[in-house]
């Protein structure tokens, strides 16, 4: 109930700027607030609580209480009793129908039980695992919420990079149509050009359905219009304490939510092969009962009434003595599945190993990739300022124009791209090594302008 006040404050600001995703933080919130995925993972986390409950109450007394009403009959006969001075004396009672009432009240509670311990402490693990499992839901919140933002910001600069390229190609052919038109031009050199420009008409449709469906993605999850997005800005992408390699796999296989649900339920399973082996032990539980029966009626003897009250407050031992061999095979099997998750565990360490490994060989590169991407802009653009010219004095073809153009718009869009890369990169270093949370998105959001 506690979280009430911050969803329905996440709501209003979902609904106030649903305009526009002004940056990263903005649409993360909105999406906090409105994902489908994430309440269905946060309504999880809140069982948790219940089964620590749960986890308490399998020691706390048990109390039952019972009643009957009916028609019963009952036959009492007893010898060699003594009364009023005589010996050898026998009693008879005998009711064949008659009016029966019982009434009884009972508690129990566990004092030494194997089985329970097993069972307490697995549904602790299970609150753990909820725990873990909402931190993960969290942090796929994030990257969903980032790949979305981003996917829609590189639409938006790769169709306006295509758009400028359509723009100077159709300027060049209606340049070359006219050159033609006086003879400074072959008919080659139009169709060149008339081919190209469909070629890049068709590049610009395709990517504006692209990122039509792109918006779509980002309205779903955000609710928000993904209209004025902030891109990246000219800085540097890299943070500046970027540990080694190996620091960053152990912080992930210390701190990896999806190790630490694998090695909770391992461990719920070692508890699992422990309660079934305890299902066959000795357990003592606390007792108190009390029942009382009442029987009234006619009988052989003629009218009868008896009424019997038994009560005790005690210790209870129950000791299993064979269950045939069942509890020893569900034992082992229970085992084998420890095993089986071990293994798990051990493979998907390695698969986050590499997956940090992988993110954190493209930040430490990124720079010089950057660097390399950037100049062979620089360098395209040049060589595209230099055919062009070359062009209209006849010592370059309208197909290497042309070629530099789409060679120019590439190399801007490498550019582009890879700086996109590097941010995403970032979220997927922290994502891998547990550490993604709020901060780290705050970080790549400051990126933005």
């Amino acid at each position: 109930m506690k979280r009430l006040p911050l969803i329905a404050a996440l709501s209003l600001a979902g609904i106030g700027s649903a305009t526009h995703a002004a940056d990263l933080m903005s649409a993360w919130q909105s999406a906090l607030a409105r994902d489908p995925e994430i309440a269905a993972a946060r309504a999880l986390h809140e069982q948790a609580s219940f089964r620590q409950e749960q986890a308490k109450a399998l020691w706390e007394p048990t109390v039952s209480a019972g009643g009957a009403v009916g028609v019963g009959g009952a036959d009492s006969r007893t010898k060699g009793a003594q009364a009023m001075g005589q010996s050898d004396v026998t009693f008879k009672t005998n009711v064949n129908v008659g009016a029966l009432t019982r009434a009884s009240i009972g508690a129990q509670k566990a004092w030494i039980s194997p089985e329970r311990e097993a069972q307490s402490k697995q549904l602790e693990l299970s609150a753990q695992i909820a725990q873990a499992q909402w931190q993960q839901a969290q942090q796929t919140l994030i990257m969903r919420t980032a790949q979305r933002y981003f996917e829609v910001v590189s639409g938006e600069l790769t169709l306006n990079v295509l758009q400028r390229q359509q723009k100077a190609v159709q300027q060049a052919a209606t340049e070359i149509s006219k050159r033609q038109s006086i003879g400074d031009a072959s008919v080659m050199d139009v169709q060149e050009a008339k081919a190209r420009v469909s070629e890049i008409r068709a590049h610009v449709l395709t990517q504006e359905n692209n990122l039509a469906m792109k918006k779509v993605a980002y309205r779903q999850l955000t609710g928000q219009e993904p209209a004025q997005l902030l891109t990246l800005a000219n800085v540097s992408l890299i943070p500046s304490n970027l540990a080694d390699a190996n620091t960053w796999v152990q912080r992930a296989k210390q701190q990896s939510p999806s190790l630490h649900m694998m090695g909770l339920q391992q461990a719920i399973q070692g508890q699992e092969a422990k309660r079934v082996k305890a299902s066959n032990a000795m357990t003592v539980d606390w007792v108190a009962q009390a029942q009382m029966d009442r029987l009234s009626g006619q009988g052989m003897y003629g009218t009868a009434s008896n009424q019997t009250m038994q009560y005790m407050v005690g210790i209870q031992l129950n000791a299993p003595l064979s269950t045939g061999g069942m509890v020893e095979a569900r034992e082992r099997e229970a085992l084998k599945q420890v095993e089986k998750l071990r293994y798990d565990q051990e493979a998907a360490e390695l698969q986050i190993e590499q997956n940090v490994r992988d993110a954190w060989q493209n930040l430490s590169t990124a720079p010089a990739r950057l660097q390399a991407l950037a100049q062979s802009e620089q360098a395209s653009k040049a060589r595209l300022t230099a055919t062009r010219q070359a062009h209209r004095t006849g010592a370059r073809t309208t197909n290497e124009w042309l070629g530099a153009e789409h060679d120019a718009a590439q190399a801007e869009l490498a550019v582009m791209q890879l700086r996109i890369q590097t941010a995403m990169d970032q979220l997927r270093l922290s994502a891998a090594s547990g550490e993604l949370g709020e901060a780290q998105l705050r970080q790549v959001n400051a990126l933005l302008k």
